[in-house]
């Protein structure tokens, strides 16, 4: 007959069954080789362990090279094994598969010496009934008597690399038990080590520091705007002192970090590549792609690197601005690279979300040239750890489309920060494992598993909780459809905060005791930040900008830090501590807002907030142009509208500015301001045509002072799937930019100057907004499908620098 058993072959199984412990007494001995790897010693300890916890029973642990009577549990290929007349398949099993097979009254638990045999003791003992959940709930099942049915099991991973990328998934013992080897847990030379990463990515400063090497060699590093530049830039990959540099640094990363797998040469964490002219060049034969200079390097770094260490791996990203895989060049056979879908729905799976349609095709093309490619999958909101998340069913799906398209390791990014606490961390983590081991497992019956567990008897209200979170996201009829991003915070409907807030009052009174109570409590508090997060939208009543109750907000916010602090969470944000959060309620205010209205237009400036416009409605159609900005944004309400910004150049840090009202009436405001040697002036006026902002900058000292001028408009399209710009350029093309176009990512940039830059007006077509100017000389377009829709328009007055008594003004005209 056929047993259906966790692993990733169905096979053959008795009915005769055979009796490891009975009435808490066992005949069994448990047998290793004679010189057993530290993994596989700590299988038989495991085995040991459990086995005893379960029954009371505790079995000897013996070598091979002993006599031993009576039945037994062999723990790795030993003597004793090949004694049966069993031959193990090892060579097939590679470092990681296992096999589980009964010989008479015998059991047979072993497997790959790095780590097989280990795994195989875990997941004999799961055979049994036994799960670690978390690294403090387990279920190590009480009966005196321990029966078992015959077995053939043959297991290997899905995937080489399985990292749930969790605080809760570091720990040692949870990790090994739960078969992930990923390079930031805990795992060592007893659990068989993992796979190790040095460094783990964007390395190309840690190749060469901009410190050390810019000032005598700036050509080492990209030209932006046609100027090198190391402030958010990379290096010029095509300058052969630039790879010989990088070769002596990863050989000097192998000498010192001999105990790594993989070896990362990869881009920075932002934008900046180089537009030298070689590195244009290498561009254009790799079909306009970016990954195409980065790739010909590393594979250049790999090739040297093989010739004296062919055991070792070179890693690079295809990430952001270089996930589109190149036209000619292909990944060396000791090259991994991590491909990253940083922008893809993460409710949805992408095999059938519209939004993600761009990836799939990505993740086709890469696996088409290379049989070596790694996954960076992202499964939280990096923004907000603690936002409602409802990503299971995308991950149930998208993992075993990873395993089809010949995907061979996984790092699945979640909230990583100290102390832990990310929402449902410990689930996914959890419900992680096991599809990474096996993408073919029923991820429902792993969250089925796991809320029992870790619930006890308010699971039950658990699961309705996490079925309400899905609701949102699923698509009709069974749910609202909400694509879910990992920055942006959802407009998730009203029910979700009344239901959900009661079913978890359900399961609090359905606990079984004070620590399942305290879990859930813990997963309150998802809700309650969700809450907050509403609570802090800023609205316009008379001459004053504020939440609707800042008194208020303030107590909640800070009742429910002490709340999250309870729990020993350290981070709510990717990069921050609790203390940034302390910070911004402490500092949160009501602002000044001048209301300048006409027939035709309302417009809300707020001085305060860089001299911000927040809203420009449209009288006739009762409709704000501008994009409501969702209150998560972690500079709000400091963001979006019509604002200007003040820069030493298009490439620096914008200076703060702090506005002063100099005068206002009905129609007109008029801002005075300071910065970097500057005196500035920002002027608002309300035509029948709509807003114009002016602002000026001038030089009023004895120096000169480098300046360059931004205006930037955050419209809210009316559908952004039909929206286009259009404009004339001042060389007499007609520009026509659709934003949303199929298999492309919903989001991006452009920029036109010289010929191309508009000829004084440019146009939102569908939305019917119009944006007319002078004094610009560079203009920037960006949108994004994400969240709440949005499409920005951004001028620049170029780079200048003011001589005593010189100025610079940009003029900009908002309206239909």
């Amino acid at each position: 007959m056929k047993c259906k058993l966790a692993g990733l072959v169905l096979v053959a199984c008795s009915l005769q069954a055979i009796t490891i412990v009975e009435n808490g007494k066992s005949a069994y001995t448990i047998v290793t080789p004679s010189k057993p790897t530290p993994s596989e010693q700590r299988a038989a300890l495991e085995l040991q362990r459990f086995l005893e916890e379960m029954s009371g029973a505790k079995l000897p642990i013996v070598p091979d090279t002993k006599t031993v009577s009576g039945p037994k549990l062999l723990v790795g290929d030993s003597a004793a094994v090949k004694r049966l007349g069993v031959a193990l398949p090892l060579a097939e099993l590679g470092p990681e598969g296992f096999v589980l097979r009964t010989k008479a009254a015998n059991v047979i638990i072993a497997g790959g010496r790095q780590r097989g045999t280990m795994y195989a003791a875990t997941a004999f003992l799961e055979h049994l009934g036994c799960r670690w959940f978390t690294n403090e709930v387990s279920l190590i099942p009480k009966q005196p008597t321990i029966r078992l049915d015959a077995l053939d099991v043959t297991e290997k991973p899905a995937f080489e690399y399985r990292e749930p990328f969790f605080s809760e998934a570091f720990d040692k013992d949870w990790a090994a038990r739960n078969r992930t080897n990923g390079a930031h847990s805990k795992l060592d030379a007893s659990t068989g080590g993992k796979l190790e990463y040095y460094p783990f990515v964007h390395s190309f400063y840690e190749l060469l520091p901009p410190e050390k090497y810019f000032a005598a060699h700036p050509e080492y590093y990209s030209m932006i705007d046609g100027k090198r530049r190391f402030e958010r830039g990379q290096l010029c990959l095509t300058n052969e002192h630039v790879l010989r540099i990088a070769i002596e640094r990863v050989e000097e990363w192998i000498k010192q970090h001999p105990e790594a797998t993989i070896y990362s040469v990869s881009q920075n964490d932002w934008e900046g590549w180089c537009e030298c002219d070689r590195c244009r060049k290498v561009e254009e034969e790799e079909g306009g792609k970016h990954i195409g200079p980065v790739l010909r390097f590393v594979n250049a770094v790999a090739e040297q690197i093989e010739k004296r260490h062919p055991e070792k791996l070179i890693d690079t990203l295809a990430y952001w601005y270089t996930e589109e895989p190149p036209a000619q060049v292909r990944p060396r056979r000791n090259v991994r690279i991590r491909l990253c879908p940083i922008g893809i729905c993460t409710s949805h799976s992408f095999g059938s979300c519209p939004r993600s349609a761009y990836f799939l095709k990505n993740l086709n093309a890469w696996s088409g040239i290379t049989r070596q490619l790694y996954i960076w999958h992202y499964n939280t909101n990096f923004s907000h750890y603690l936002l409602p998340f409802p990503d299971f069913d995308e991950l149930a799906a998208d993992i075993p489309l990873y395993k089809e398209r010949g995907v061979v390791g996984l790092f699945m990014q979640g909230a990583y920060a100290a102390g832990g606490g990310g929402e449902m961390s410990g689930l996914r983590s959890y419900v992680l494992a096991r599809l990474l081991w096996n993408p073919k497992v029923d991820a429902n019956a792993m969250i089925d598993e796991y809320l029992r567990g870790v619930y006890g008897k308010a699971a039950p209200q658990m699961k309705a909780y996490l079925e309400m979170l899905h609701r949102e996201v699923r698509p009709g009829p069974y749910g609202l459809g909400a694509h879910l991003w990992i920055f942006t915070v959802p407009d998730y409907s009203d029910q979700l905060l009344k239901g959900g807030f009661e079913l978890l009052r359900q399961a609090s009174e359905a606990a079984d005791d004070a620590a399942i109570r305290r879990r859930v409590e813990k997963d309150r508090l998802s809700l309650e930040y969700y809450s907050l997060l509403r609570a802090r939208e800023y609205h316009t009543r008379g001459a004053t900008y504020a939440p609707a109750d800042l008194d208020g907000l303030k107590r909640d916010a800070s009742a429910f830090l002490a709340r999250v602090r309870e729990h020993g969470i350290q981070s709510i944000h990717e990069g921050y501590e609790l203390k940034f959060d302390d910070g911004y309620y402490a500092n949160l205010q009501s602002h000044q807002a001048l209301t300048l209205e006409n027939d035709a237009w309302r417009a809300v400036i707020v001085p305060a907030l860089n001299g911000r416009a927040v809203e420009l409605t449209d009288k006739a159609e009762g409709r704000d142009l501008l994009r409501r900005v969702p209150s998560g944004d972690r500079t709000y309400p400091d963001t979006g509208g019509i604002a200007a910004g003040v820069y030493p150049d298009m490439h620096g840090k914008v200076l703060d500015v702090k506005w002063s009202v100099a005068s206002s009436n009905a129609t007109e405001a008029r801002l005075n301001g300071e910065a970097g040697g500057l005196k500035l002036v920002r002027v608002f006026r309300l035509t029948p045509l709509g807003l114009v902002t002016r602002t000026e900058a001038a030089n009023g000292g004895t120096g000169e002072v480098p300046v360059a001028l931004q205006a930037r408009a955050e419209f809210a399209p009316k559908d952004i799937d039909q929206e286009r710009v259009t404009f004339r350029g001042v060389g007499g093309e007609v520009i026509q930019r659709p934003l949303i176009v199929p298999e492309k990512e919903p989001t991006g940039r452009e920029t036109w100057d010289g010929p191309k830059l508009p000829a004084g007006e440019w146009r939102l077509n569908h939305a019917g907004a119009v944006n007319s100017f002078s004094g610009a000389e560079r203009a920037v377009l960006t949108w994004s499908a994400k969240s709440r829709p949005q499409v920005v328009l951004m001028l620049w007055s170029g780079d200048r620098k003011l001589k005593p008594g010189e100025s610079v003004a940009l003029e900009s005209t908002y309206g239909r």
